[in-house]
């Protein structure tokens, strides 16, 4: 599965790359001298998506050589967008005889400059520190507040490295937060090529500890050695397992984690909630840590989970993505009332996959502050 995904991806690009040319370039330009240079500007794009792949399951490069390479993703995606809208623009000229002329010239001239503002607008969203989202939801059976920060989707490797997780790490520090979260795809990357970002890592500070699950991506890198080097660090691995977190000598709640979905299609390291619950104290709120947000469809009522904290999404990463995204995930970010005694919040990702951009879903720290719902 690990080695299918990166042909999949590539031949969907192909695709695009097709389509963007002969549906929008040709279309659109039609002195020879630039469209051909709009051809090979496609080619040279299609490259860089190939050596993204190379350079992210592969080869090592440079960090500014992966910048342009990752970037190309960011490119093609931005150019079949504004094909898309301009096809539907386009069809409606049809049904304007006069001025039809001249409205397709302003056509042609708009989508130019749309596609290089939408491309300025994601890369300058994708280079914005992670927004701090502060949220205060009241949960039943839970005895006195506490406040605790998630982080999900780092995805440590490629352009997330050291100094961006030290940042991430000092702003997370500096909340000061009972306990921290790691929902998943922290690391995307094999252990060996981010020993450096690992060592800021293990500077998460809170007094009731920094847990951890996995996510997709972590299953691509072998993941055993990545889990044997994060209980290294001294952060708590969860792995379809029950603890009760102690605040001030006082139970205070059954923090569940379990493994990611992806375990199911590869037959290792699958979830298993029922394992996971098989300690839970009942006259305690839970907590599920579960890193896909259609995780929830395996809870039941009885199940007892007040919280469930997910990531994965992005947030859709980059407008229109998120309609995609909902067609796989019941929930794209922040808070949901999922039933009568489960909310769910979904972290729209502290850093990025493919390129460094974001359009409408700034990554995010989510600083909780729990408080009992009577109270």
């Amino acid at each position: 599965m690990k080695n299918l995904f990166p042909f999949i991806a590539i031949f969907v690009f192909l695709l695009a790359h097709l389509w963007i040319y002969f549906l929008f370039f040709k279309p659109m330009v039609k002195p020879k001298i630039p469209l051909k240079i709009l051809k090979y500007f496609l080619i040279i794009n299609y490259c860089g998506i190939l050596g993204y792949f190379l350079g992210r399951y592969y080869l090592s490069m440079s960090p500014v050589l992966y910048f342009f390479m990752s970037l190309s993703i960011g490119v093609a995606f931005v150019l079949f967008v504004v094909s898309v809208v301009y096809q539907v623009l386009n069809l409606m000229l049809v049904f304007s005889h006069q001025k039809r002329h001249f409205l397709k010239q302003v056509l042609n001239v708009f989508s130019g400059i749309f596609a290089s503002g939408y491309l300025g607008w994601g890369i300058i969203e994708g280079k914005l520190k992670p927004e701090i989202t502060k949220i205060s939801p009241k949960i039943e059976k839970l005895k006195m507040p506490f406040s605790a920060v998630q982080i999900s989707d780092l995805h440590i490797g490629g352009l997330i490295e050291q100094n961006v997780v030290r940042g991430i790490v000092e702003q997370s520090n500096a909340l000061k937060a009972d306990i921290i979260f790691l929902t998943g795809d922290i690391i995307d990357t094999k252990i060996s090529e981010v020993s450096e970002a690992l060592k800021e890592l293990s500077k998460l500070k809170a007094p009731l500890g920094v847990y951890y699950i996995t996510g997709n991506h972590e299953y691509f890198h072998g993941i055993g050695e990545l889990l044997k080097a994060l209980k290294s660090l001294g952060i708590r691995v969860l792995e379809n397992e029950n603890i009760i977190i102690y605040k001030n000598g006082e139970k205070l709640f059954n923090l569940v984690g379990v493994y990611d979905l992806f375990g199911r299609k590869i037959g290792a390291l699958e979830p298993n909630l029922k394992e996971a619950l098989s300690t839970q104290d009942k006259n305690l709120p839970t907590f599920l840590l579960a890193h896909q947000p259609k995780f929830i469809k395996e809870i039941k009522e009885e199940d007892g989970i007040s919280m469930v904290l997910s990531g994965h999404t992005h947030g859709g990463q980059i407008f229109p993505f998120r309609f995609l995204v909902t067609l796989d995930q019941p929930y794209l970010q922040g808070l949901y009332q999922h039933s009568k005694n489960t909310q769910i919040y979904v972290n729209r990702g502290t850093g990025y996959w493919g390129p460094p951009m974001r359009i409408l879903a700034r990554a995010e720290i989510t600083h909780f502050n729990f408080l009992p719902k009577d109270g």
